[in-house]
């Protein structure tokens, strides 16, 4: 029932659906958590029993069963792209965009960063939106461009980004959003994709990302390449100089902006502010970090648990977890943070380890992965924003969810595992804040936020 590479974890009389190879999830409650397990639905949940299969498939968290097979869609693009390669003289990649599209936007500038590289490239690239055509790269010769800008158009209703790659005496290739797109243009840039760091743009690396670069970097670590945008003369001397990073290495995908707009040096990976340095040396103490963690996570050793989420270290050797949406606001915060004893991890990736025998989390450091780090004793996380208070179960399925993808099934049920003794916290950013300067801090047996112990029922204690 379940699709390939699907997982079903159980958390404290609940569950979640898990598919190990993209970011898709699904909270399961005990009688939906039952249902997956063989038992029949009630009378009186017949109708729920349906619309949890449908949104199931939907997701492709199960196989589809029963429904007649949908009629082949969008046939035609194939066809025009056949008809249009017999045309193209050299590579060319017609790339469909919207206006309303976040991901476009994303592209949008990462492509402008990379102009550069670009212009140095023997291949098209064709950037087709409602309102026209633009042409990066090789200019391709007429009458092609208004057949590709046809073609785009027909793309667009595959979705957007959309992007067709057109090469003499080879067959059309398809790609469909962001991720796909980029290792498009990485590869028609000459790189490899399968060593680039690409991810998934947020409304906030969109707004980090809409002012123009001076230039992108490429930096490799340990055969990865992950894109370094730089915004003025002297952050692109502290970051060549401190990660090694070359310009035009081939289309690269921005994954980290270092600029200095006031007094501080800022280092954001894609929207998430990772630090406000000061200096220069601590500008390159951050970076090392960031690309250590990124090294650490290409050699993907077995036993180790990477999580997108934060982590936060108190001098006393314990660590909690919390939302990386929170990350920007606390980094902003890191000096009261610090005079409370805690220090904020800037590393891509929180990677955990359970102890053997206990099972507790525990944090690694890139630099020391054999070693054991700080004990995780807490997980701070916020409440739905909408219905009842969330029992333990659903913000325990929450939080497996901040698995990176792709992973495993044994990493799914370590992690679940390992989290059913912590307490759960859950509240606003401002809340957590308030709550580790306390002077009783995350380690308190009775916090002051909503505390969802082991076994709670997640009401929030106000």
């Amino acid at each position: 029932m379940l699709s390939p590479g699907v997982v079903v974890a159980e958390l404290d009389g609940g569950g979640v659906l898990l598919d190990t190879g993209r970011p898709a999830a699904a909270y399961l409650g005990p009688t939906a958590l039952g249902w997956l397990r063989g038992r029949p639905p009630a009378a009186e949940h017949h109708v729920q029993h349906a619309r949890c299969l449908t949104q199931w498939r939907a997701a492709g968290l199960i196989a589809p069963g029963g429904e007649p097979a949908a009629p082949a869609v969008h046939g035609d693009l194939e066809a025009e792209a056949a008809d249009c390669a017999a045309w193209v003289p050299h590579p060319v990649l017609v790339v469909a965009m919207a206006v309303d599209c976040g991901f476009c936007t994303q592209l949008t500038a990462d492509l402008a960063a990379n102009a550069h590289s670009l212009t140095r490239s023997h291949a098209s690239v064709l950037v087709v939106e409602a309102d026209g055509t633009r042409s990066l790269g090789r200019r391709p010769v007429e009458p092609v461009p208004r057949r590709l800008t046809r073609l785009g158009r027909l793309a667009a209703h595959r979705g957007t980004p959309t992007a067709v790659l057109l090469a003499p005496d080879q067959p059309a290739r398809v790609s469909t959003g962001f991720d796909e797109v980029s290792h498009a243009l990485v590869a028609l840039s000459g790189a490899d994709p399968q060593v680039t760091v690409v991810e998934a743009p947020t409304s906030c690396s969109v707004d980090v990302a809409a002012r123009p670069v001076d230039a992108v970097l490429t930096a490799r670590v340990d055969g990865t390449r992950v894109g370094i945008a730089v915004r003025g003369h002297e952050p692109r001397r502290i970051t060549e100089t401190a990660t090694g990073g070359i310009v035009d290495d081939g289309y690269t995908p921005v994954t980290l902006t270092v600029e200095r707009p006031d007094t501080f040096y800022l280092l954001f990976r894609g929207g998430e502010l990772l630090t406000r340095a000061r200096t220069p040396v601590a500008l390159r103490q951050t970076l090392a970090a960031v690309l250590a963690g990124y090294a650490d996570h290409a050699r993907a050793l077995p036993g180790r648990i990477p999580l997108l989420c934060g982590a936060a270290v108190h001098a006393d050797g314990h660590a909690i977890l919390f939302p990386r949406t929170w990350m920007s606001d606390l980094v902003k915060r890191t000096r009261r943070l610090e005079q409370a004893g805690w220090q904020v991890r800037p590393e891509p990736y929180t990677t955990l380890r359970t102890a053997p025998g206990t099972g507790i989390p525990h944090l690694t450091t890139p630099t020391r992965p054999d070693q054991g780090g700080p004990a995780v004793t807490a997980v701070l996380t916020g409440a739905p924003q909408a219905g009842g208070p969330p029992t333990r179960a659903w913000l325990l399925a929450s939080i497996v969810n901040w698995i990176a993808r792709p992973a495993t099934t044994d990493a799914v049920h370590a992690l679940a595992a390992s989290l059913r003794p912590l307490p759960v916290l859950t509240g606003t950013w401002q809340e957590a804040l308030t709550h580790l300067t306390h002077r009783d801090h995350a380690r308190e047996d009775h916090p002051r936020a909503g505390h969802v112990p082991p076994g709670g029922s997640g009401r929030r204690e106000r």
